[in-house]
């Protein structure tokens, strides 16, 4: 437990020197007074339809006559952003009562399509200073009697009530903008919308002073007129640093629940260390007393379990050609992982760099080509293979070319709903321009180094004629043993599990790389002790067939994870509104959580089997054999 509080501590140093550390492309920003502060805008998105669209795709806002659009990296077109310039006229210090935007005239169709984004809770994001708009909520911090701001990214398009059945719009919104003094100069430190839906056939700006003022109803059948306002308020605040002013955004999340999770985590990890401890290693040093004393050599072929499979145990798996690629792509993987996280506690994957967890997840995924080549060539040399350039070939292909198939399958119905989520056509194009041109001539590269490399050799010798393997007792059956081995590993982890959920279907912001290195470090722990138990009982039942088990039991907490999401989708998106979600909404939620739980179950599947054969050749080198 000590150890535990120091990986506890150093996460939270680490959290703390991120949120103070940013990269020089997003550093601050100094406005003076009367300076022009660019106001873009984004994408609507809603906490219960993961189908995002494009601000400007939507046929009721108002467009500026020319639009100007900034360059995005790969992160934000994968994660939905569309980011283009505004007619909002924002001057740093000059408050604005109220301003027309526009006026627009919907016909009865689009108006019937404006009140069904109010039903769906859909939520609008602009821009100030790389700020996201936020609605702010209020709570209560360790002293009782004083409220802390928090903030919520985005504000409502419209409401919905669900008596009268009527969808209102916000048609007004008032900005006001956080700003501290840094010099000559202001720097934003905050970015709150407070929107409001108001009756307004002026054409002009409404009677903001009238709290009896009619609302905006819209989703009717029939055409309507709407004018859009807003006004503008400065306020001096110096409280928040800029390079703090994210807090308000990262303090939603109770700590508490993180540290419960932890606590949770290492209960278990202690008791299954304890089992492998006490009673596998007890049951194995017995075992190898017996079997290196010379009164009972003789007496080997007379026993059963483990001891008798010296000369199976180390046989090539079958379909190892296609292990090897995987399991040279699961270190890949989880290389890609761990690389990413590292990126996160320096602070460069700071909030303030958008897309940027996306952006460094893929470019480091495509350097680590040639560690799967590597490791993929090297098992294969093991196992007896001969092809390098096909090991490696198809090492670079199996799940690249999967995963676009499946994407490609998902773009056509996200491309006829017109969603930002969608991936344009030239961000297609430059995805396989870098697998080509990077990834692959990279796991060509590892591979033929991997091949070059003496195999390993294993303790023991392998028999010409394979062992017969006896009946399996019932909790060794494929499917329940693989669901038994899963369900410690997702006991470790459902917790931190329901934030990084929200995370990528809520658009809730998840910094917490302190708690996910601790977590991680747990997890990684429980994955490698539980595979390791469970092929040692494969192995004591007489059963050598234990590579593909390895990898499979490593991995069995995939299904746990996907089952948890399914759970996730209809306790938290479908809360509510059971019947507006949609077929491709519901398409989407489920290819991409079945893709991430096969990316998880490609990292863990390589710790187990990793893991289990370390184990193996560890106890079968402790055997001496005439």
């Amino acid at each position: 437990m000590r150890g535990l509080g120091f990986l506890a501590a150093l996460g939270a140093c680490t959290a703390s020197v991120a949120s103070a550390f940013y990269v020089p492309s997003i550093g601050p920003q100094s406005f003076k007074q009367g300076e022009r502060v660019p106001l873009f805008v984004n994408r609507v998105f809603s906490e219960h339809v993961p189908l995002p669209f494009a601000y400007y795709d939507l046929p009721f806002v108002c467009k500026p006559t020319e639009i100007h659009r900034p360059w995005l990296n790969i992160g934000e077109v994968l994660r939905g952003d569309r980011i283009a310039s505004s007619d909002y006229e924002l001057v740093m210090g000059q408050n604005n009562t109220c301003r027309t935007l526009c006026t627009i005239k919907l016909n009865s169709e689009v108006n019937l399509e404006l009140g069904q984004f109010a039903e769906q809770d859909y939520l609008v994001e602009w821009l100030v200073d790389k700020l996201p708009s936020a609605t702010v909520h209020y709570k209560h911090g360790k002293d009782s009697q004083k409220r802390e701001k928090i903030y919520e990214s985005g504000f409502r398009i419209g409401d919905y009530d669900k008596v009268s059945r009527k969808a209102f719009l916000n048609n007004h919104v008032a900005l006001d903008i956080l700003y501290e003094h840094k010099g000559e100069g202001r720097r934003i430190v905050g970015f709150e919308v407070y929107p409001r839906s108001i009756q307004n056939d002026s054409g002009g700006c409404p009677n903001l002073n009238d709290p009896e003022a009619a609302r905006l109803v819209v989703g009717e059948r029939r055409p309507t007129t709407i004018t859009y306002s807003y006004s503008v308020n400065w306020i001096e605040d110096s409280s928040v640093p800029w390079n703090r002013r994210w807090d308000r955004y990262l303090s939603l999340t109770d700590s508490q629940v993180h540290w419960y999770a932890i606590f949770n985590s290492a209960i278990i990890i202690l008791l299954l260390s304890g089992v492998v401890s006490i009673i596998l290693m007890r049951m194995l040093n017995r075992d190898l007393a017996m079997v290196n004393d010379e009164e009972f050599r003789e007496d080997i072929e007379e026993t059963s379990g483990w001891k008798l499979l010296h000369g199976d145990v180390f046989r090539a798996p079958g379909y190892g050609g296609l292990l090897a690629p995987l399991l040279g792509t699961t270190v890949q993987v989880m290389y890609t992982f761990i690389a990413t996280i590292v990126f996160g506690i320096m602070g460069i994957l700071s909030p303030s760099y958008r897309g940027g967890l996306l952006t460094t997840g893929i470019v480091v995924f495509l350097l680590m080509g040639s560690a799967a080549g590597y490791y993929s060539c090297h098992l294969y040399k093991t196992w007896g293979g001969n092809n390098w350039f096909k090991n490696s070939l198809m090492t670079a292909t199996l799940v690249p070319i999967a995963l676009l198939f499946v994407e490609l399958f998902l773009n056509m119905f996200l491309w006829y709903r017109a969603s930002s989520a969608a991936m344009p056509l030239s961000t297609i194009i430059l995805l396989f321009a870098l697998w080509l041109f990077i990834e692959l001539p990279l796991t060509m590269l590892g591979g033929w180094i991997g091949f070059r490399r003496p195999p390993y050799s294993e303790p023991v010798r392998t028999n010409a004629i394979p062992r017969p393997i006896p009946p399996q007792p019932k909790f060794l059956g494929r499917v329940f043993s693989i669901l038994l081995a899963g369900s410690l590993p997702f006991a470790v982890i459902f917790i931190e599990l329901f934030f990084v959920l929200k995370s990528i279907w809520q658009d809730a912001f998840y910094y917490e790389y302190g708690f996910t290195i601790i977590v991680g470090l747990i997890l990684s722990l429980t994955v490698c002790e539980s595979t390791i138990i469970m092929v040692w009982l494969s192995l004591n039942s007489g059963n050598h067939k234990w590579w593909w088990r390895a990898f499979s039991y490593g991995a069995s907490s995939s299904v746990y994870i996907f089952a948890y999401s399914v759970f996730f989708y209809f306790t938290r998106l479908r809360a509510g509104m059971p019947d507006i979600i949609g077929f491709v909404p519901t398409l989407t939620f489920f290819i991409h959580s079945l893709l991430i739980s096969a990316a998880y179950a490609l990292c863990t599947g390589s710790m187990g089997f990793f893991a289990a054969y370390f184990f193996v050749r560890r106890i079968y080198r402790m055997v001496k054999l005439s």
